[in-house]
């Protein structure tokens, strides 16, 4: 199997970065779209990081728990929902209906 650990990493920071974003951005979307939008935009502006072992997956986010990693994956994770937040794909007021089918 294959990790994409860079994924990983963002979807776990992305509570903790999405509160103090909307602390400061009160009125911004983060419908479901909008925070997937911002997660592909985020991941598209970092280096890919894959691991194809578990043993692999620890080395792997062990690198990217440290705070020189941490901060860029944080970085692009702000700048990312800025972006999206500005020019969301929908128009404001009208989030888009979101089956749940997962």
């Amino acid at each position: 199997m294959l990790w994409n650990c860079t994924e990983t990493a963002l979807r776990e920071l992305l509570p903790e970065v999405l509160g103090e974003f909307l602390k400061r951005n009160p009125g911004a979307c983060m419908c479901p779209r909008c925070v997937e939008d911002a997660l592909a935009l985020a991941l598209n502006n970092l280096p890919p990081r894959y691991a194809a072992t578990e043993e692999g997956v620890v080395l792997v986010r062990a690198e990217l728990g440290q705070p020189p990693e941490k901060a860029l994956l944080v970085a692009a994770l702000l700048n990312a929902l800025q972006q999206v937040a500005t020019n969301p794909r929908h128009e404001r007021g009208r989030e888009p209906w979101f089956p749940t089918c997962r």
